[in-house]
This record gives structure tokens, C-alpha cells and sequence, in this order.
């Protein structure tokens, strides 16, 4: 019998009974739906791979160390026990809440001249730094203090207009706007999450704002063909910078053959293998880091060309790094569970899932549960769209990916948190029927 047929079994076992366990109280917009996501592609789909006869990391490669069988095993069983320590603290999370479900909740008003104002400002200065890399009129060179600074105001359009849009509604021109920059952004060729984080943010606020929890047909359509086209879009994007329309078509087709793929597709694939590498060099190293891979945020605002030592978010792959396992000139990732082993061992597969899996389900029940125009809806629909990121690259990636891509996040949260200038609402409690919708509204209701 295979080794991988047991592991595998387990986790069909565990993807079933959790989404069985959980189903009627998730949403798209659940962290536990993007967890499922995550665990999904990053390790179960790819158990599936190698199951058939995909080769292992670094088979086949001179000098390298492959990954074997054993280590895959391992790794598949730990990300069982992460889903289910996750999916626990999700429900634990659900059980409180509930338990608080009369009680009146104080929320923040979102500001809509506080909005319009951050747009007016990120907008167009965001649309200048985007077209200046793009059109390399910018300097973004290691070398250059500032061009850290630009490639993130690069993100701001995208950032401003889930902002506008949260707050007025999908308006003909601000969508025109959005297929604009989605389109722009999509063919640039590096950065690809810029496409899909937004989307995810756009389709999770369209589903809240029409009062559905799950995509239509629709758009689970639209999500296959983005899904299809992703891991070519760097090709077709650096195609059609070239002037050759013809390559950028072939790689377009190409996008729905399931024959051969290009090496750097195929590495995509590969995070259960990153994964499982990542625990055995971790055993190599012999020292666990115990929380001191999350310092580095501290230091991110700071330039590296000021700081040529500056800590940088992926120092520990540095040191675990062999030359037969080079993860970390490689660029490759152990996942926010490889992390937690990193730093804490196997009690960190247990720790920080659980921690991650209740703070985060607590937050989406508190933020989804009031009506639209609230604060911390819109915090969390940003935080949401970065969590499969989150779950791939590491903890810090949520506010990587949320203070700092996304600026005008930052910039709205600051101004709706200084006195006078946000008000509250003492929104109905989420038992309430109504808990969801506005006063107002409300009022109106019963005029009628």
C-alpha cells in the first residue's frame, strides 16, 4: 500500500467532518472558509498530486536534498490537527458570541466625508506611483530609499476604491474604475495577489450588501476562469508589454490545457512540500526562535537603504536554510504552521491555530453581525481578503497585507478613531431580527 493513502484518507475524514461540523454557521466570508481554502490547495490537493505521481520537491535536482515521503506524511498529519484545532476554536468562538447574542453591541459609523477624502488624496497620487513603475519612469531599486514607499502607494487606487465602494456602493463609475485598475494590475507581471485580494474583498462585500452567504453560479464561474488564468498572467501581462499579441494569446489558451506545466507553475504547487521541508530543517537548526519572527514588522517602515542590516520578514528562513534546502535565496515558504513550529514547536501547531482560529471568528461575528456602514466591517472584509495570503506566508502577512498594501485602510482608521470626527451607534443586539439593518431604515419600515 502507498505510505500517503493513510494520511490522505485522514484528511478527507477531517475536511469532511469539519465542514459537516461548521457548515451552518459559515459564510464565504468566514475565516474558516479561507482556512479551508488554504488547506485545501496548499495540502490537500497537493497530497492528491503526489499520490498520482507528482514528483517531490527537489527530485531530480543536483546537490538537493529531495523531500521525502516520510516528511510529507508528517506534514499532512500536522495540517489535520491545525484544521481541527482551527475549526474548535471557531466554534468556541460561535458558542460565546452566541451566548452574548442580546446584549446590545457600541459600533463606530463609518464617515463618508472621512472616505471621499482619503479617495481624493490616494486615488490619483496611488494612479501616479502605479504608472511611473510601470511605465519605469520610477526609480524602485534596492538603492533607493523611497522605493519601498512608491511600490506600496502603487496598491492605493485598488485600497480607495474598496473604500468608496464600501462606503456608496458599487456605482457604474466607480466599477469602471474597479475593471480599470483589475485589469491594469492584472497584466503588470509581479504582484499577482494586487488581482486576487481585491476580488475577494469585492465579492464578499457584494454578498454582505445583498444579504447572501455563499457566491452565485455566477460568480463561481468568474472564479474558475481567474482561477485557470492566474498562472499565466505574469506571461501574458510581460507579452503584452512586449507589443507581442500573438505569445500573449498562446499563453492565454494555454491557461485551459491541463498538460505539462511550466517549472515555476509547478513550484506554485509545492507548499505541502515547502512545508514538510520546513519542519525537518527546523529540527536541523536545533533552537526555536519563540515569537521572535514577528519583531521584524517593527522595522518595516524603516528603508533598507537606510539600514543595510534591517531585520527582514524572512531572516529565520535565512538561518534554517542548508545548502541542499536553500529556502531562503530560493524564496520559498513554510506557511504560518511551519512558522509556528519555528518558533514554538509542536505546541505552536497547536497555539497559534487555535488563537488564530478564535480571534478571528470572533471578530467577523462582531464586525458582520451590526448593519453595513459600520467600521469594523469594513476592517474585517480587509483583513478577510488576506487571510489565505496570511495562512501561506505567516502571521505577519495579515498586517503586511492590510495596514500596509492597503494604506488607506490605515488612514481610516485613524481619522474615524479621533474624537469628533466618527460617531457611534449603539446597534441592536444580534439576536435582534433587525440587528443588521439601519435605524433609520427601521423607521421607515414602519412608517410604510
Amino acid at each position: 500500500m502507498d505510505p500517503l493513502l493513510p494520511y490522505l484518507l485522514l484528511d478527507v475524514l477531517v475536511v469532511t467532518t469539519v465542514v459537516i461540523f461548521m457548515f451552518r454557521r459559515m459564510t464565504f466570508w468566514h475565516p474558516l472558509s479561507a482556512y479551508l481554502l488554504f488547506h485545501l490547495y496548499s495540502f490537500s490537493y497537493r497530497a492528491f498530486k503526489i499520490y498520482g505521481g507528482s514528483p517531490l520537491m527537489y527530485v531530480g535536482i543536483p546537490n538537493a536534498e529531495p523531500v521525502t515521503i516520510d516528511e510529507i506524511n508528517r506534514a499532512m498529519l500536522w495540517a489535520d490537527i491545525a484544521l481541527i484545532t482551527f475549526a474548535c476554536a471557531s466554534r468556541w468562538a460561535h458558542l460565546r458570541f452566541e451566548a452574548k447574542a442580546e446584549v446590545p453591541v457600541v459600533r463606530r459609523v463609518m464617515n463618508p466625508i472621512i472616505a471621499r477624502n482619503i479617495a481624493i488624496v490616494c486615488l490619483p497620487l496611488g494612479a501616479f506611483f502605479l504608472y511611473g513603475i510601470k511605465a519605469e519612469i520610477l526609480d524602485i531599486s534596492v538603492e533607493n530609499a523611497s522605493a519601498g514607499y512608491a511600490q506600496v502607494m502603487a496598491m492605493w487606487p485598488m485600497g480607495a476604491l474598496g473604500l468608496l465602494v464600501f462606503t456608496f456602493g458599487f456605482r457604474w463609475y466607480l466599477t469602471l474604475l474597479i475593471a480599470f485598475f483589475l485589469g491594469v494590475v492584472a497584466l503588470q507581471g509581479y504582484h499577482r495577489f494586487m488581482l486576487i485580494l481585491p476580488l475577494l474583498f469585492f465579492v464578499a462585500l457584494y454578498l454582505q450588501n445583498t444579504r447572501r452567504r455563499w457566491p452565485t453560479l455566477l460568480i463561481l464561474v468568474g472564479g474558475v476562469f481567474v482561477m485557470l488564468i492566474f498562472p499565466r498572467l505574469k506571461y501574458i501581462g510581460r507579452a503584452i508589454e512586449n507589443g507581442d499579441t500573438q505569445e500573449a494569446a498562446a499563453h492565454f489558451a494555454k491557461s485551459f490545457t491541463f498538460g505539462d506545466k511550466d517549472k515555476e507553475d509547478a513550484d506554485s504547487e509545492q507548499f505541502l512540500d515547502q512545508f514538510a521541508g520546513g519542519l525537518t530543517l527546523t529540527d536541523y537548526n536545533d533552537r526555536k526562535f519563540l515569537g521572535s519572527t514577528y519583531i521584524a514588522i517593527i522595522t518595516l517602515p524603516i528603508p533598507r537603504a537606510w539600514w543595510k542590516n534591517k531585520p527582514g520578514l524572512a531572516d529565520h528562513l535565512a538561518e534554517i536554510s542548508i545548502s541542499s534546502r536553500n529556502y531562503a535565496g530560493e524564496g520559498r515558504i513554510i506557511t504560518y504552521l511551519g512558522e509556528s513550529y519555528l518558533n514554538f514547536g509542536y505546541a505552536g501547531l497547536f497555539a497559534i491555530p487555535a488563537l488564530m482560529g478564535y480571534l478571528l471568528t470572533a471578530y467577523c461575528l462582531k464586525a458582520a453581525a451590526g448593519p453595513m456602514q459600520r467600521l469594523n466591517r469594513y476592517v474585517y472584509l480587509v483583513f478577510f481578503m488576506a487571510l489565505v495570503q496570511t495562512f501561506r506566508d505567516g502571521v505577519l502577512s495579515i498586517f503586511v497585507f492590510t495596514f500596509v498594501h492597503n494604506m488607506p485602510l490605515l488612514f481610516t482608521v485613524i481619522l474615524h478613531n479621533i474624537p469628533g470626527f466618527a460617531k457611534k451607534s449603539l446597534d441592536r443586539p444580534a439576536a435582534d431580527p433587525l440587528a443588521g439593518v439601519e435605524e433609520e431604515e427601521i423607521a421607515v419600515r414602519q412608517l410604510q
